[in-house]
């Protein structure tokens, strides 16, 4: 299954997007798993759930902030209500070459790097959420919105932690059916992760072979299955641990583990806590 693409509808008289989207919840990859020509720059205000750039999965809580590049496939999952801000523009939005210019460089080299998907993170955070309210608060101006917006991409390409999300490789080799395949491999994690899988399973899933699996996975995630596996079954273990009282084996199982002592190993290795010390760090 491939990513949906999203046709982005734009008022005539504007040259870009600027919304807030707010949703109940999102679960599902197969809803949110798109791409479109835009370049988008998405702020989480509220939520948290798993991320989803080319080949990088990750985490993502509120102040999340990303640069999605032009067709660079997407999605936000979550069980949670999010808020999100979210700026889209096309790279000539402003005319052909107008970013070519000598003093947009550094927004120009940006952009192209955006390809790869990149993420805010440290100190820069605090001043980038105050850059974004007084851009979105200028909703009635056009005109200041537009300064605004030039003004907040500079400052974003002097940001010195902000940084690519996917690997170089990602951007230089994946083709549409690359892009199935992976997207099929991460929904049958999603949907089968309580269970007990093997490689052998996921091979037959996108009909390769074991040694042409790893090397796909390797190539194109920078992660063996086991280690994407895991990261799905210990993101839901932290949701039960810190929203219920279900005693930590049991938690185990339904995260996909039949044996505790491999549960807690590999939970320490993510957390750098047991469960019994994140749920009681939460409580």
């Amino acid at each position: 299954m491939k990513p949906e693409f999203e046709k982005i509808q734009k008022k005539s008289t504007r040259s870009f997007i600027v919304k807030v989207v707010k949703r109940a919840n999102r679960p599902l990859l197969t809803k949110a798993w798109h791409y479109h020509p835009e370049i988008e720059i998405c702020y989480t205000k509220k939520s948290r759930g798993m991320r989803y750039v080319g080949n990088n999965i990750s985490e993502y809580k509120e102040r999340d902030l990303v640069v999605l590049g032009s067709n660079l496939p997407h999605g936000f999952t979550t069980s949670d209500q999010s808020e999100q801000y979210v700026l889209q523009f096309g790279k000539e939005f402003l005319g052909k070459g107008f970013f070519g210019s000598r003093e947009l460089e550094g927004i120009n080299n940006m952009l192209k790097l955006s390809k790869r998907g990149l993420s805010l993170s440290g100190s820069a955070i605090e001043e980038a959420d105050l850059r974004i309210k007084n851009l979105f608060d200028q909703n009635e101006s056009n005109f200041k919105q537009l300064l605004s917006l030039l003004e907040f991409l500079d400052f974003l390409s002097k940001c010195k932690n902000l940084n690519p999300i996917c690997t170089e490789k990602y951007s230089s080799y994946m083709s549409t059916s690359k892009l199935n395949s992976i997207k099929t491999i991460f929904e049958y994690i999603e949907n089968n992760f309580q269970k007990e899988l093997t490689i052998n399973d996921a091979c037959k899933v996108v009909n390769l072979t074991e040694s042409a699996f790893y090397k796909f996975m390797k190539r194109h995630t920078g992660k063996k299955f086991t280690t994407i596996l895991n990261e799905f079954r210990i993101d839901h273990a932290s949701k039960l641990l810190t929203s219920s009282d279900l005693p930590i084996s049991e938690i185990s199982y339904q995260s996909g583990y039949s044996n505790l002592s491999h549960f807690n190993r590999i939970f320490k290795q993510t957390y750098h806590l047991t469960p019994r010390q994140l749920r009681n760090k939460y409580e």
